[in-house]
């Protein structure tokens, strides 16, 4: 009589929990387990042929193998997570740099982790202690306060740094690099744009931290240069709020008003244009309105903006980062990388 008892569940649950390992895999395909190795930790392996790459891979995923990141970190002495420091998660803008920053550090075996300042030196100081803690093993950074000074204890602690910087930053002896677009000279590119439409009151607005000093350099540089004067209206933020309180003020004025505003970031631009067709006036009939970094929605709206290549800029800085992470990467002094901006030119303007 065939027997009818059936396993006990303790032993069924403990088979099931075994998982494949690199050296069932190289069972499986016939090959060492350290060529599995290789190949599944993605290193650069001519050794081994193409084909025997794809039957690795393949045999993998057949036996549904994940690897031990716990493991692997115990092994390298390393996280395998790059952190991604922004001053607000909510702005447009950084969703495609991080995606940039994701695209590379993906390929290269690295989890991202976010981390959201608010904009406000107290956190940045908390991720600086956060990443002091050994919760990553390099950082890609925006840092509207904290300076190269106070990143150096990173940089001495084996961390190395990309800041996205708004200009060029010379070298220093410490692995803390920079990726940037020139942005005293974007915006005297954008000035210029506005003079030659025949603007001549043109009124920048600013938040109070970033890179809008570096912004407002180039924009009043050339006013000044074409004998016009500049005039500035900073409110608190990079926001929709701050750029239509901002907006508010301007169209108070009831002498010489501005015909147009230029905008350190397309958030304030989307605030004052609403202010402004709040108002009853025609964008660009009544006021011209320009911004600076063409987030989605600028399309949409036909914002004249500069744009900044945020993927591009997210990428090159973690191949950046990457190279710092490979043996003898952090020797070499600090470098200073450029993109291009580009001026875009749509029905605001």
């Amino acid at each position: 009589m065939a027997s009818t008892r059936r396993p006990r569940e303790g032993r069924r649950d403990k088979r099931a929990a075994v998982r494949p390992t690199q050296k069932d895999i190289a069972a499986a395909a016939g090959v060492s387990q350290a060529a599995v190795s290789m190949v599944l930790n993605k290193t650069e392996t001519p050794s081994v042929p193409a084909a025997t790459r794809a039957r690795i891979l393949k045999l993998a995923g057949e036996l549904g193998y994940q690897p031990n990141h716990l493991a692997r970190m115990l092994r390298s002495a390393r996280t395998m997570a790059l952190a991604c420091v922004i001053p607000d998660i909510t702005n447009p803008f950084y969703p495609g740099l991080v995606r940039g920053l994701q695209s590379v550090a993906a390929t290269a075996g690295y989890d991202v982790l976010i981390f959201d300042t608010d904009g406000r030196a107290e956190g940045e100081e908390r991720a600086a202690s956060w990443l002091l803690q050994g919760r990553a093993d390099g950082v890609v950074g925006t840092f509207f306060h904290l300076r190269a000074p106070q990143l150096a204890t990173l940089a001495q602690k084996g961390i190395p740094i990309v800041r996205l910087e708004s200009q060029h930053k010379p070298k220093g002896p410490l692995p803390i690099d920079s990726v940037y677009i020139d942005n005293a000279e974007a915006s005297a590119a954008m000035t210029r744009y506005l003079i030659e439409r025949g603007h001549q009151r043109i009124t920048m607005i600013l938040a109070e931290v970033g890179p809008s000093p570096r912004r407002a350099f180039g924009y009043a540089s050339v006013m000044r240069a074409a004998g016009l004067v500049p005039k500035f209206v900073t409110d608190g933020r990079y926001s929709e709020q701050s750029g239509a309180r901002a907006m508010g003020e301007i169209l108070s004025e009831t002498r010489n008003r501005a015909t147009a505003i230029f905008c350190a970031n397309d958030m304030l631009a989307v605030g004052a244009m609403v202010a402004a067709r709040a108002a009853g006036l025609s964008v660009p009939d009544d006021i011209a309105i320009v911004g600076f970094d063409d987030i989605p929605a600028a399309k949409l709206l036909g914002l004249t903006t500069v744009r900044q290549p945020e993927f591009d800029l997210g990428a090159l800085a973690a191949h950046t980062l990457i190279r710092r992470l490979q043996p003898g990467g952090l020797e070499s002094p600090g470098q200073s990388l450029e993109l291009k901006f580009e001026i875009l030119k749509r029905s605001s303007a």
